[in-house]
């Protein structure tokens, strides 16, 4: 009878260890989830800062084009004057080329940056979608551990029982 007390004993402990060790495992991997969702969400913030940097420095790089390009259109109108050309006919019609050209540049550069502020919204909304995925991973481990738990209990409490009867 004492051996059978023991045994009980040992199978209770057994089952209560078995449970808290399924439920520390459990918000272990919650844990986990939720730090990685976190540092989705950071990346996501840097990614919109650098998208945001992306779409400044193509203005600045376009507003730079385009201030060259008036320099490049002003000298090339003054190498006209020196020479004695009238700015009519053929002169005119090569500044007016070169000046959408020059413009037709400048939108690209524009264009580029506004190509990768999209990859950049692209890339943020990736890490949001990660981020809330981690959190559903952590609390689907959770509610795992949670019934895991129950199940290790039950099924302790059903071999004592077993054993006592």
């Amino acid at each position: 009878m004492a051996a059978m007390s023991a045994l009980t004993i040992l199978s209770v402990i057994g089952t209560a260890v078995s449970t808290v060790g399924t439920i520390t495992a459990g918000r272990a991997q919650a844990d986990a989830a939720e730090y990685n969702a976190k540092l989705s969400e950071r990346d996501a913030v840097v990614a919109g800062q650098n998208r945001k940097l992306a779409l400044d420095q193509a203005r600045i790089d376009a507003d730079d084009k385009r201030r060259d390009n008036r320099r490049a259109l002003a000298a090339i109108r003054s190498q006209y004057g020196a020479s004695g050309l009238e700015m009519a006919g053929s002169p005119l019609d090569v500044l007016t080329d070169i000046s959408l050209e020059q413009e037709l540049d400048a939108s690209r550069v524009e264009y580029e940056g506004r190509a990768r502020g999209r990859e950049g919204a692209m890339q943020m909304l990736g890490l949001r979608e990660g981020a809330a995925i981690s959190r559903l991973e952590g609390a689907a481990a959770q509610r795992g551990a949670t019934v895991g738990a129950i199940g290790s209990a039950m099924s302790g409490v059903g071999r004592t029982l077993s054993r006592t009867a």
